[in-house]
């Protein structure tokens, strides 16, 4: 029987869904730092005990440990030697699975480098690699936060430049779970920082930043806009996109619905119109275990269908004019080829940051 075992894929799926907010909160981060005479690729750590500091400069150890305060589940170090160039790191950054990357120090042109290798690799090779970078030119994407303020100064430290801070932050999200949004966070580390001439219009322009604010009547620093560099939204983007959070919770399902497919269902069972009705009821089972963890919305639909106008197009496509009249149960049961064509409609969850509130006297 064709269906025996397809049931542990409904089991898969729950699992994944009960457990998405202690995976996003506990996210994988590449640091890539300079170390020219380093004789190894990469150094994975889970805890900043394990740093192993003989094997770095102390700036690089440094920044290490700030990508920790953000408690992420690992830190994967990638080493840029001696006239290395930064494409070639992220070759072999590729065999690693991660969720976040980014330059402990970079230049303006391995900023850009690295933003135009996310938007390749992504689009490409169907990744959903998220990178912040600093004042990169080559954006307006959102897997790519681009971090923008000046200078920055950490509470009994110098004052840093724009880039150095980059470490913290891949941290800072690496580590917040889907339940709560980087906007308004207070950046218990540092003193102060130089704003940008007008904050308005710098996140508008998608950037990242920082700003002085107080809290309990003391200074304190705090993230503006938690946000990524989307600018240009047309189909399929949507504004709700320009937001990180909005865009983890889109990665997470897109990583759990493709890596449980190929997994658990490629080449196991025939493409036929039952297999495919039990795979989209496992993932709609996921959607709605989504809503009662709260990264989707319970009071909306959440579900998952088979594509008809993309498998009717399919058909005709190939010369089958009779799929112009089928209905579309017809169009459902004539599974094409090998493919699942298959679309969903979903409501995620975004955090609550504006606040309009009219008190009449």
């Amino acid at each position: 029987m064709a269906n025996i075992g397809m049931p542990k894929i409904d089991v898969i799926f729950k699992g994944l869904a009960v457990s998405a907010i202690q995976r996003s909160a506990k996210g994988i981060v590449v640091l890539i730092v300079k170390e020219p005479t380093a004789d190894f690729d990469f150094a994975e750590y889970k805890t900043v005990d394990q740093i192993e500091e003989d094997k770095f400069t102390a700036a690089n150890v440094a920044y290490i440990k700030d990508v920790f305060v953000g408690n992420p589940s690992r830190v994967i170090v990638a080493t840029q030697k001696d006239a290395e160039l930064l494409s070639a790191v992220l070759l072999k950054v590729k065999t690693k699975f991660f969720n976040w990357i980014g330059l402990a120090e970079g230049t303006q042109q391995e900023q850009d480098d690295l933003a135009t290798w996310i938007k390749s690799v992504n689009q490409n090779e169907k990744k959903v690699y998220k990178t912040i970078t600093y004042n990169a030119t080559v954006t307006d994407d959102m897997h790519i936060v681009n971090f923008a303020n000046e200078t920055l100064k950490p509470k009994n430290k110098d004052e840093i430049t724009g880039e150095k801070y980059i470490a913290r932050l891949l941290g800072l999200f690496a580590g917040l779970p889907f339940t709560q949004s980087a906007t308004y966070y207070i950046m218990q580390d540092l003193e102060s920082v130089t704003e940008p001439a007008d904050l308005e219009t710098a996140v508008n322009a998608g950037k990242l930043i920082l700003f002085n604010d107080e809290f309990n009547y003391e200074p304190v620093v705090r993230v503006a806009r938690a946000i990524n560099s989307l600018i240009t939204v047309a189909q399929p983007l949507t504004d709700d996109m320009k937001k990180i959070t909005i865009v983890e919770a889109m990665d997470l399902m897109q990583t759990d619905i493709s890596s449980t497919f190929k997994n658990f269902y490629i080449g196991k069972y025939k493409n036929v119109y039952d297999n495919q009705v039990l795979f989209l009821s496992a993932i709609n089972s996921y959607f709605r275990q989504l809503a009662l963890e709260s990264i989707l919305d319970q009071n909306f639909a959440n579900l998952s269908d088979i594509n008809v106008e993309k498998q009717r197009l399919a058909w005709l496509g190939i010369g089958k004019t009779e799929a112009e009249t089928w209905t579309d149960l017809q169009v459902k049961i004539n599974t094409f080829r090998s493919n699942l064509l298959l679309a969903g409609k979903v409501k995620i969850l975004d955090a609550m940051e504006d606040l309009d509130f009219t008190i009449n006297m």
